[in-house]
């Protein structure tokens, strides 16, 4: 494919330890399950994904880090079995209440992650992992996937580099190493004799609502690790300025959608 050979796996791992947005923690998440679980659940980006995936209702799937249900509860509705994996205990208790309201029976849930031993998971027909394939080692992860899946793999991955706008990155005075973007994704799946297809999904549904500049700023924080006093200040001033009265122009996001069998 090149004159000489170009280590994307090592070469994301570079980018990946480098970036300004790191990873999150179980515990993370379990103290956002309760916040996000309502607007994760309900949201038109769910139809776009399956709407793109070819399912029967006797398939099983593998929905890897699965969150409060956003896919495993409407995909239980389409195929025989849904095994849900995450490693935050909170979004699965999310997970299951959601499935109860709905009565979904045929869900498994098990609390483990992208970095645990799936050996004692059956194969599955379907793998997908939705806006959750935020890795250390994105080869491993995606050679994961491809080997617990019979038939097709999706996955979702935000496009850019950055979960937070760049306009509000420069007004605040934010220097950041972007994400790595999902360019990796086909790159190391064609290493592996993969042909992915991409497709994107822009969704503004599901976008979160500040009712105040201290909901904002902690927002970035959350994204950003950190900000200073001045970046701080000058974050509830674009709060004033773009934010507090036209939230319903809020830009976009765009999430790649990969698929390969």
């Amino acid at each position: 494919m090149f004159l000489d050979p170009i280590d994307f796996a090592s070469m994301y791992k570079k980018h990946k330890s480098s970036t300004v947005f790191k990873g999150k923690g179980s515990s993370d998440w379990d103290n956002k399950s309760k916040e996000m679980a309502p607007r994760m659940q309900k949201s038109e980006y769910v139809e776009d994904f399956i709407s793109r995936m070819n399912i029967s209702m006797d398939d099983t799937v593998l929905d890897v880090g699965c969150g409060p249900g956003t896919l495993a509860i409407p995909l239980a509705k389409k195929v025989k079995h849904v095994i849900a994996i995450d490693f935050s205990a909170k979004m699965l208790e999310e997970l299951e209440a959601y499935a109860k309201r709905e009565g979904i029976t045929n869900i498994t849930t098990h609390l483990i992650g992208w970095d645990d031993d799936w050996s004692h998971l059956p194969k599955v027909d379907i793998a997908v992992a939705s806006r959750s394939v935020e890795v250390h080692d994105l080869d491993e992860a995606l050679s994961k996937m491809s080997s617990q899946a019979l038939k097709a793999c999706y996955l979702t991955y935000k496009t850019g580099g950055s979960f937070v706008d760049i306009e509000i990155l420069d007004y605040i005075g934010k220097k950041i190493i972007t994400n790595p973007d999902f360019w990796y994704i086909p790159l190391l799946l064609y290493k592996d004799g993969h042909l992915p297809k991409i497709d994107y999904i822009t969704t503004k549904d599901g976008s979160v609502r500040y009712t105040n500049a201290d909901e904002f700023v902690k927002s970035l924080i959350w994204s950003l690790g950190s900000l200073d006093e001045a970046q701080q200040q000058k974050a509830r001033e674009y709060y004033e300025l773009y934010v507090k009265n036209k939230q319903d122009d809020i830009k976009p996001t765009i999430w790649a959608f990969v698929a390969w069998n």
